[in-house]
């Protein structure tokens, strides 16, 4: 399963789409160190709502707590790179849009876990490609599947 399936219609196509509507406008749009830590965040997201809805089919907290060992010093900083980036484009409380932002993405994987009834059996293989990620090589991983077409 590719993740672009787990990640459809999440906050993260509202985020692009605006971005894409102001480019095209010439005003600010996500650079692309912006468009990685969103991404790797959604990950983050995804999986962090998959520990927590799958827990009673399936328990992924192992792989989450490995995954967040292995990535915390990037996914903080990332964090920092989308907190910057609401700062940059203006519009009211940066910090408000932020947190805005992380709720509804968790938001939007919370409700497509209760949709779906297959969303446990679904996340083994988006658990087994976090695992593959080599610390330090998370952004990286994430510009990989954006040009594979994989993300």
């Amino acid at each position: 399963m590719r993740l672009r399936s787990i990640l459809a219609g999440t906050a993260l196509a509202a985020v692009f789409g605006a971005g894409v509507a102001l480019a095209q406008q010439g005003a600010n749009c996500l650079t692309a160190e912006e468009a990685t830590a969103i991404k790797a965040r959604m990950l983050q997201t995804e999986l962090m709502v998959a520990t927590l809805s799958c827990r009673r089919a399936i328990s992924h907290e192992a792989d989450y707590n490995a995954f967040m060992d292995r990535h915390s010093a990037e996914l903080r900083r990332y964090n920092q790179v989308i907190q910057q980036h609401f700062g940059r484009v203006g519009g009211g409380n940066p910090q408000r849009r932020y947190d805005s932002f992380t709720t509804a993405l968790a938001n939007d994987a919370s409700n497509r876990s209760l949709a779906s009834p297959n969303f446990c059996d679904e996340t083994h293989k988006l658990f087994e490609m976090a695992g593959n990620i080599q610390r330090g090589r998370l952004g990286a991983h994430m510009i990989e599947m954006t040009r594979t077409g994989s993300l």
